[in-house]
């Protein structure tokens, strides 16, 4: 397991002319308080930082804040959530994920592009971490039917392992954190194994001791009645679960073995989880619900009225209501707008007044949308064009967007997929290789193809046949007359 990052200084603060079993028994003559401070202030290892308004410009509401040690020590909580017991934290993301247009289609295409068009299985070491190391031979004989058989269904679920991979790709990029799931066992003599997507709100991570080290987290689906100062044995009949870090295996009633990975990316200042890239881009998402959230709400209760027409004069409630009808036949529905409207009066009283009302029709907050997709972009690490923005100015070409796709392939994509590749799918390969023979040294690749091609740049009557052509638009292919061989002699030049 790599060492976990750490935010301070690793050397120890503990005085030098004081044993442990000493310190121990200065700790507990002195009151409570000044055991949380001897605490903090000799504590070799934080296990995250606590920021607060007072060191930073930042508001409270803008502070993510993840339980710092000392904090965990003195509530006595065994469990650490994201970042809350009730998710406010982890709710805002996926409402954000799952409202803002642009980040949503930004997040789906980096997963389809992380996934690929499959994989690509190696006999040998894998080359996602050493670019000096020596490429695997793909395979091609009769193991592979006994691999694609294998990952077509890689657990009870049903799904392959496509499409497990893509939850777990999704969630590292919508949330900063995945968590996957890999349970073994027998059934008869025949063993298997599994792997299962966790969702990250079913995630409770378990508090690290003293050597920093996780060790298991608690999977749940209703934390909110969990309390994170119990171990969740109470819960076990509903559910509850506490699982090791792999390659650590938990032995279970049901009688499987069960082990769970979890890749986060790295955000300073924080310990048991990471952020997502598109952290600093939160409160401009935000913006992109509320403005559609804002125009919805206008476009349902801000209609009004063209004007307002009124008659002055005394008619009966008949004659009223044969001029009503009148001018809403006369003026109202399809194709009577804009029509000029006479009146021939004998008496003053009875003209109309008309007030007409005045109507913005200028987009809301249109400029606003614009910076916020285009913050929504960069924090992504992602191109607008490909976002789905036209770019001013530019027509765009297939060589173009192909060069914004390969830049995207090797500085975004290439990464993830080495990472979710070492320690999450090839893991679980060789947990299967222990008993299958044909995943014994089998690890995965995965088969880039950029969406757009050199085809659009290959002159179409320059490379393909009159029948070609018409086999491509669906039309069935025509005799060509040959030209008629004549017996005239050819002219020569002596």
């Amino acid at each position: 397991m790599p060492a976990p990052h750490l935010s301070v200084s690793t050397l120890s603060l503990r005085p030098r002319n004081k044993s442990m079993s000493q310190l121990k028994k200065i700790q507990q003559a002195v009151p409570n308080r000044s055991k949380r401070n001897l605490r903090k202030n000799q504590s070799p290892l934080l296990a995250s930082v606590t920021l607060d308004t007072s060191n930073t410009m930042l508001v409270q509401e803008d502070i993510f804040n993840e339980p710092s040690r000392e904090r965990l020590d003195f509530t006595g909580a065994k469990w650490v959530r994201f970042f809350t017991q009730k998710d406010d934290f982890l709710k805002s993301l996926i409402a954000i994920v799952n409202n803002s247009p642009t980040l949503r289609r930004i997040i789906e295409d980096k997963t389809n592009m992380v996934v690929g068009d499959g994989f690509i299985p190696m006999k040998g070491k894998s080359n996602t971490l050493l670019t000096t190391s020596m490429k695997g031979e793909v395979i091609t004989d009769n193991s592979l039917n006994e691999i694609e058989q294998v990952i077509s269904s890689v657990n009870l679920h049903s799904q392959n392992l496509q499409e497990v991979m893509a939850s777990l790709a999704f969630d590292y990029d919508a949330f900063g954190n995945c968590f996957a799931e890999i349970c073994r066992g027998r059934v008869g003599n025949q063993p298997f194994t599994y792997i299962y997507h966790v969702p990250v709100y079913n995630i409770g991570i378990r508090k690290a001791g003293a050597d920093q080290i996780i060790k298991s987290v608690g999977i749940y689906d209703n934390w909110e009645e969990v309390p994170l100062t119990t171990d969740g044995s109470y819960y076990e009949k509903e559910g509850f679960k506490e699982v090791p870090i792999y390659p650590e295996f938990k032995d279970f009633e049901d009688g499987t073995q069960r082990s769970i990975i979890h890749v986060k990316q790295y955000a300073a200042g924080y310990f048991y989880f990471g952020l997502p890239e598109w952290i600093g881009a939160k409160m401009w998402a935000e913006i992109e619900y509320r403005i559609q959230r804002f125009n919805t709400s206008k476009f349902e209760n801000g209609f009004m009225p063209s004007g307002l027409l009124q008659f002055f004069g005394s008619m009966t409630q008949t004659e009223a209501k044969a001029l009503v009808d009148g001018i809403e036949s006369k003026f109202s529905g399809m194709g009577n707008n804009h029509k000029l409207f006479v009146q021939v009066l004998r008496d003053e009283k009875l003209k109309a007044n008309w007030i007409p009302t005045s109507k913005e029709n200028e987009g809301e907050f249109l400029n606003l949308q614009n910076l916020a997709a285009s913050a929504i972009v960069v924090a992504n690490r992602w191109s607008k064009s490909l976002a789905g923005f036209a770019t001013s100015g530019q027509l765009g070409t297939n060589q173009q967007i192909r060069q914004e796709m390969e830049y995207l392939q090797n500085t975004v994509i290439k990464p993830r997929q080495n990472l979710l590749l070492s320690k999450i799918i090839n893991p679980f390969l060789q947990e299967i290789g222990v008993y299958n023979p044909a995943f014994k040294d089998v690890t995965f690749g995965i088969s880039n193809t950029l969406p757009v091609s050199f085809m659009g740049d290959i002159k179409v009557e320059d490379n393909l046949s009159t029948n070609e052509k018409r086999e491509i638009l669906g039309y069935a292919p025509i005799e060509i007359e040959q030209p008629t061989p004549t017996n005239e002699p050819t002219n020569t030049t002596e």
